[in-house]
Formats: C-alpha cells, sequence, structure tokens
C-alpha cells in the first residue's frame, strides 16, 4: 500500500503506511530500506538517510541499502562516506552486471572529487560488465579527455552517441573531443544535434562557430557568431532589470523574515512579473503562497517551476505538501458536505 501510494505521489499516507510497516517489523532490513526510498523519492532526504542507516545496520549485507544510503550522502555533500558505502557494495555484487551501476556511481564520486584516473577505472569497469552502458560511456570519454587523453576520450564518446545519438551531453562532449583533434567538420554535427535541446546555448554556439571559422565555412561562422552577439546582447538588457528584481527579492526576503508575509509575496509577484521565465523567482512566489495556506495557487506555481527546472528539489517537495494538504481539504471538504445533507 505504501510504496502504491508512493508511486502515485500522495505523500502523507504512503510515508504513513511504510512507518507502520517498520513498526510491525522492526527486525526488517528490507522495510527500512523500503521506507528509505519512499522518503527519498519526496524529497525528506535526512529521514531516508537513518532509514537507510538502520537497514545497513540490521542487514550489512544489503547491497540496495547501502547503495541508496550512498546517493543520500553524495546528494547532502558527504562524497567520502558515500564513496565507502558503495566500495563495501562492490565488494558484495563483484563481477556482475548490476555492479556496473554502482561502479558509475563511484566513478561519479570520483569526478566530483576530481579524481580523474580513479573515475576512469571505475567506467572502465561499469562498460566492461554493462557494454551498453552509455552514460557510463559518455562520462568515461569526459574523463579521459580531462585527463590529457584525448583520443581514448573520443573513442569512448564515439561509442556513447552510438548507443544513444539522442544524448546531447555525449554529442557536445564528442564535438570538443573532435576539435582538439583537428576534426573540426566532424564537430560541426555534433555540436548541431547538441543544440536541439537548447539552441540558446551560449558554449555551444561558441564552438559551432569555432568549428566552422576551422572548417574554412566562413559564412556559416558568422551565421553564429551573429546568434551568439543577439544574445549577449539580449542577456545585458535582463541584467539591466537584474538590480530591480534584485532589490525587490531582498525586500521581500526581509519581510518573510519579520513576520509579513503578505508584504513578502507582493514584493515577489513584482519581481516575477519583471520575468516570469526565472525559476528561482517563481519558487519564491510559490512558497510564499503555501506559507500562507494558499495551497491551489502555490501548487500551481511550483508546478511551472518544475516545468522550468524540472530537477528543482525545494519546489518537487513542497509540491508533494501541497497536494497532501489540497487532498486533506478536499476530504473535509466532503465530509462537511455529507454532515450537511444529513
Amino acid at each position: 500500500m505504501g510504496t502504491t501510494l508512493a508511486l502515485q505521489g500522495i505523500r502523507g499516507e504512503s510515508i504513513e503506511q511504510l512507518t507502520e510497516v517498520v513498526s510491525l517489523r522492526p527486525h526488517s532490513a528490507s522495510a527500512y530500506n523500503t521506507l528509505g526510498m519512499v522518503l527519498s523519492r519526496f524529497l525528506e532526504v535526512q529521514g531516508a538517510r537513518e532509514a537507510f542507516e538502520k537497514a545497513v545496520e540490521l542487514d550489512p549485507n544489503l547491497v540496495d541499502a547501502r547503495v541508496n544510503l550512498a546517493l543520500v550522502l553524495a546528494q547532502d555533500g558527504q562524497l567520502g562516506p558515500a564513496g565507502e558505502q558503495l566500495d563495501r557494495a562492490l565488494q558484495l555484487q563483484g563481477d556482475t552486471r548490476p555492479a556496473a551501476y554502482t561502479h558509475y556511481l563511484r566513478a561519479r564520486i570520483w569526478l566530483e572529487q576530481k579524481e580523474m584516473a580513479k573515475a576512469a577505472a571505475q567506467l572502465e569497469m561499469a562498460v566492461k560488465l554493462k557494454p551498453d552502458y552509455a552514460k557510463a560511456w559518455s562520462d568515461l570519454g569526459a574523463a579521459r579527455r580531462l585527463a590529457g587523453d584525448t583520443k581514448g576520450g573520443q573513442q569512448a564518446l564515439e561509442r556513447a552517441v552510438a548507443l544513444d545519438p539522442n544524448d546531447e551531453t555525449a554529442q557536445y562532449r564528442l564535438g570538443l573531443a573532435c576539435l582538439e583533434n583537428r576534426e573540426a567538420h566532424q564537430a560541426i554535427g555534433h555540436f548541431e544535434v547538441a543544440l536541439r535541446d537548447d539552441p540558446n546555448d551560449r558554449a555551444t554556439l561558441y564552438n559551432l562557430a569555432l568549428a566552422f571559422r576551422r572548417d574554412g565555412q566562413a559564412a556559416e561562422a558568422k551565421r553564429v557568431d551573429d546568434k551568439l552577439a543577439k544574445l549577449m546582447q539580449a542577456s545585458n538588457q535582463v541584467a539591466a532589470v537584474g538590480q530591480s528584481i534584485g532589490n525587490l527579492t531582498d525586500a521581500g526576503m526581509a519581510l518573510e523574515k519579520s513576520g509579513d508575509l503578505q508584504g513578502a509575496l507582493e514584493k515577489y509577484r513584482a519581481a516575477l512579473d519583471l520575468d516570469p521565465t526565472d525559476a528561482v523567482l517563481r519558487l519564491n512566489y510559490g512558497l510564499a503562497l503555501c506559507r500562507l495556506g494558499r495551497w491551489a495557487e502555490g501548487a500551481a506555481e511550483l508546478e511551472e517551476v518544475l516545468r522550468l527546472n524540472p530537477n528543482n528539489a525545494d519546489a518537487a517537495k513542497t509540491l508533494y505538501i501541497a497536494r497532501d494538504e489540497i487532498r486533506k481539504h478536499a476530504a473535509q471538504t466532503g465530509k462537511s458536505t455529507q454532515k450537511a445533507g444529513h
């Protein structure tokens, strides 16, 4: 019941059900691991960590719990402890295909710690165990390139793109590798694919123009340079408005700190009016609506934040809470209506 509710996005009830499970089965590592997964889904990071730690305490050989614990530790910036959990998980898994994902995660930790050679070694093991692991090939190519192995990096990135041609990050990385290896003509195609998701990405546009110039296509290079110049001009215009937005945001935060939520809401709304595309401004506005108990309005704003930035954890966590409150209000309204009918 708890996991089913979690899959439906029903935060409160799913957590209640899984909490009841661990109270009924206090010695079950699997139950605590499942509770941790549900808490993690709803971005309750501290609670998830405690549940995973309890699962590992109850069963030190439960690989899934160790991997899950490593993920929340890494999310909290504790890279060393996260790496230790993954190392132990790898000892338990051995050279099996499921271990490819654990090797990939271990490599991500090493990449964050700027240990390129160690990251590359983990990624090489990941693709050995799972040869069709496109993301691992992409990260392996990036790690090799940053370590100075441009040819080896390009070979890994070519494999990544062959496995997943729609991965814009891999395409961009391969374009850079081609440029460094004096293959400007090949780089052009990869940069053009990388631009499909974001046609205005400045880094990709810059390198595309560079590739055109090195390939002798001066007219195409100028076309891209002109687009970049227009984007820079628009960016300067946005910067001119930025000071006003900053002043309004600071005033809103000060009012909120003093307890004047309504005043803060007005400042956030004014800032958002100046730039409705800014996910951070919309997040401030949505959170203020929720703090005022205007859950439905807040939920609508948070949904828009997640459309603009699907990885915004604050928006996602508060949206789950808002939906819980909306459901509670609807249930209470339904009960009141039934009583009035009687």
